[in-house]
């Protein structure tokens, strides 16, 4: 059997009820409790303000557990320092030509960019969630998907 490489709650494959179940009641598992979502005391001051605003964003998803802390302190880290980059980029637009700024960018850039992959942060990670959500809502909803579930 093939390995998953996505949540079901993010698949937009047509799962049976009982695969669906199984699938939830597997990444519930392995996703762990959602207790202790707190940021890690190495962080500085604004990358602990970013990783509580991600988490309070992400909260009513249900998609965080307590493992996902690491990725969370990655993607505040490298949100932060991009700010700073930008920061001092606005200051002096020359410092735009300096090879170790721009380098240090473009390694938090592709952090950051790792980080909302992991995270369904992306805006088109949220459209097919949401998407996904409609179609599973609407499918409920459908009288004649009612009938035919009921036929089976």
């Amino acid at each position: 059997m093939a390995r998953p490489s996505k949540s079901v709650k993010t698949m937009s494959k047509n799962l049976t009820k009982e695969e669906i179940k199984l699938r939830t009641e597997q990444e519930d598992k392995l996703r762990g409790d959602q207790d202790n979502i707190s940021p890690p005391s190495h962080l500085n001051a604004r990358q602990k303000r970013i990783f509580s605003y991600i988490v309070s964003e992400l909260k009513n998803s249900g998609i965080l557990g307590n493992l996902d802390v690491y990725v969370l302190a990655s993607c505040s880290i490298a949100i932060d320092r991009i700010q700073e980059i930008e920061k001092t980029i606005n200051k002096d637009f020359n410092s735009i030509f300096d090879k170790n700024l721009m380098s240090a960018k473009e390694k938090y850039s592709k952090e950051f960019f790792r980080c909302t992959n992991e995270l369904s942060l992306s805006p088109q990670s949220r459209a097919k969630l949401s998407n996904i959500n409609i179609q599973h809502k609407e499918s409920e909803s459908d009288p004649l998907l009612k009938a035919l579930k009921v036929i089976k």
